[in-house]
């Protein structure tokens, strides 16, 4: 009876030893992050999930990230097998409710360790996001400018010294951050003094963006330099027809730039072919910039907060 009771006893503590080792279950792990916004868009909702989950879940944010804004996501505890083999998709829109990168394909599974940031890129360069261990914003800035700079049609590449009109290099008008994605070009030319000439558009065609620079006249000391710079922004309209709409020296623009900066608005053509210019014009002791925008007269007033963040963004890819 002693030896029953025993066995029971050895049985009864056997399957609450096996029943407490399956409670307890596979380790897991926490993970959270923290997702920077640098699309260049505003950020209403972000989705993140396994990549073996069906769905994908709740938006991860309570409010909408603006540009260079963050937020830290708490995803969860995960087992070590879905941290390592599974990954995560990834996913976000804007406040159109679309996604911001429609090239970015979310599917393919992203994987990270607990603390990491989670840096989202502007959609128009080659990589959807970047994944680091710490966030730097100037940091960022170079290497978002970097991605710019890599475009096949020539841009931030420097003239060799024996081809400079001041027997160094040509620097290249750059940054800007545009936000706007799928642009076509229209004409990319670099001479061979140095010089060159940009123009794009944007995917519906209504706003043409020229980034062009040019060697100074040997008279131009003698001007105005006023109006000098606005001559120069005007002959970007290439029309007999137009009407300067304001003129003024941007004062934290210069001193960034460390050379007079103006921006020139007016308005080119006539009846339904007008179209109004917003020119970032720049003289140096050897060289002229000019960065302007052409849009039709009814869509211009809702893009000048753009413009203007677009100018504030502009470097010189020498640091000049």
């Amino acid at each position: 009876m002693k030896n029953w009771k025993k066995r029971l006893s050895l049985l009864m503590l056997a399957a609450l030893s096996f029943a407490l080792l399956a409670g307890c279950g596979e380790k897991k792990w926490p993970m959270q992050i923290t997702v920077v916004n640098r699309t260049t868009y505003p950020i209403s909702d972000i989705r993140i999930s396994l990549a073996s989950d069906e769905d994908w879940g709740a938006n991860r944010i309570e409010t909408t990230l603006e540009e260079e804004e963050s937020a830290d996501i708490d995803l969860g505890e995960f087992t070590e097998a879905e941290l390592t083999n599974d990954g995560f998709n990834i996913q976000f829109y804007g406040e159109d409710g679309e996604p911001v990168n429609p090239d970015y394909d979310p599917q393919n599974p992203t994987f990270f360790d607990n603390g990491d940031y989670l840096i989202l890129a502007p959609p128009d360069i080659s990589v959807a996001m970047f994944m680091d261990t710490g966030y730097d914003a100037a940091e960022y800035d170079q290497k978002i400018m970097e991605f710019y700079e890599q475009q096949d049609d020539g841009r931030g590449d420097l003239i060799p010294e024996n081809d400079a009109a001041d027997g160094g290099t040509v620097p290249v008008l750059m940054g800007g951050g545009l936000p706007f994605t799928n642009m076509e070009n229209l004409e990319s030319e670099n001479y061979a003094d140095g010089t060159y000439y940009y123009a794009d558009a944007t995917e519906d065609g209504m706003t043409i963006i020229v980034n062009t620079v040019f060697a100074k006249d040997a008279d131009t000391d003698m001007k105005e330099l006023e109006n000098y710079l606005v001559g120069c922004a005007l002959n970007l309209g290439d029309s007999d027809l137009y009407e300067v709409v304001s003129v003024s020296q941007d004062t934290d623009l210069t001193a960034n730039f460390t050379y007079p900066v103006y921006i020139v608005e007016y308005t080119a053509g006539a009846n339904e072919d007008t179209k109004e210019w917003t020119v970032f014009a720049m003289d140096t002791d050897f060289y002229t910039y000019l960065y302007g925008f052409c849009t039709a007269i009814d869509a211009a007033e809702d893009m000048e907060e753009i413009y203007q963040d677009i100018f504030a963004g502009l470097y010189l890819s020498d640091g000049e």
